[in-house]
């Protein structure tokens, strides 16, 4: 339905940003909160990984005997290996959109000039991004698509006109569409695997503590405490996804008001504030959340 449409949203587009009046606030202002949406995801992709090592060395210390934790912390690095190249992918992803932003940005208050754009080879490293399942996240047609806006970032910081590149790069909704599609994808379908097999560890790795506790009453005590720390960790975990979600899909409105309304309609400016409102839930989750060390 979205691409039914594109030529009269482009129409629309190119006479609001033609308009005698050069008001980019709006745009301005979605550049901004879709920055602050990169931004929470980077630290998000840090816990990832530190649950999934610290996964491994939960079960090394509470279970193994003797315990050896040179041979734990191999483990840790071999079992996470395949998951810590999915992130790196995820990560060029995320860099894509900030990009994005950055240049949307400095296009809006005209600022282009100190601009520095980085835009490196993408391919490799998006075609191997996969869901929990082992499936691409982006087929063939996606990944072209986002190769190509990842280009067009870097004409368009090389040309430095201000409306047509607003308009050139509004005009891409369906590419952010893609990555932020990909990117909640991934944080919701790796975060949930995360979630369930963490909690399928501690439950038993409590049941084992429960079995040990006659003899290592102190060390017993001291673990199911940790763990208890980690259940509640993994609670606000949860919410900080859930509200990841909720403000890619306020971005994915934002973007589309933005190429369909005018500047000053007042239709638009709510729009911005319910993703501005959403983000702030977002950063105010992610301050909850805290991964506890083994």
């Amino acid at each position: 339905m979205r691409q039914s449409i594109t030529t009269l949203c482009a129409c629309l587009l190119a006479g609001v940003l033609s308009s005698g009046c050069q008001n980019f606030k709006p745009v301005e202002q979605f550049a901004g909160q879709t920055t602050a949406v990169t931004a929470t995801f980077t630290p998000m992709l840090e816990h990832s990984m530190h649950s999934c090592t610290n996964n491994v060395r939960r079960k090394g210390l509470i279970v193994d005997r003797p315990y050896a934790p040179q041979n734990t912390e191999q483990a840790a690095t071999d079992s996470c290996r395949a998951y810590a190249q999915a992130l790196a992918g995820s990560a060029e992803l995320n860099n894509v959109l900030q990009r994005y932003a950055g240049v949307l940005a400095a296009l809006a208050n005209d600022s282009l000039s100190d601009y520095k754009d980085d835009i490196g080879a993408l391919g490799t490293s998006l075609a191997g991004l996969q869901s929990s399942g082992g499936t691409p996240l982006l087929d063939a047609d996606k990944l072209g698509k986002v190769v190509q806006l990842s280009e067009l970032l870097s004409r368009v910081a090389t040309q430095r006109k201000q409306a047509a590149g607003i308009r050139a790069l509004l005009e891409r909704e369906e590419d952010i569409y893609i990555i932020s599609d990909a990117l909640k994808t991934f944080a919701q379908a790796n975060y949930q695997a995360n979630l369930r097999d963490e909690n399928m560890t501690i439950a038993t790795l409590n049941g084992a503590l429960d079995a040990a506790t006659a003899r290592e009453p102190l060390a017993s005590s001291f673990l199911k405490a940790k763990l208890y720390l980690d259940s509640r960790q993994l609670r606000e975990r949860g919410k900080l996804v859930e509200a990841y979600a909720a403000a890619i899909t306020e971005l994915q409105r934002s973007i589309s008001a933005l190429r369909v309304k005018p500047m000053q309609d007042p239709g638009l400016a709510r729009q911005l504030d319910a993703f501005a409102s959403q983000v702030d839930i977002l950063q105010r989750q992610a301050t909850q959340y805290s991964p506890v060390s083994w």
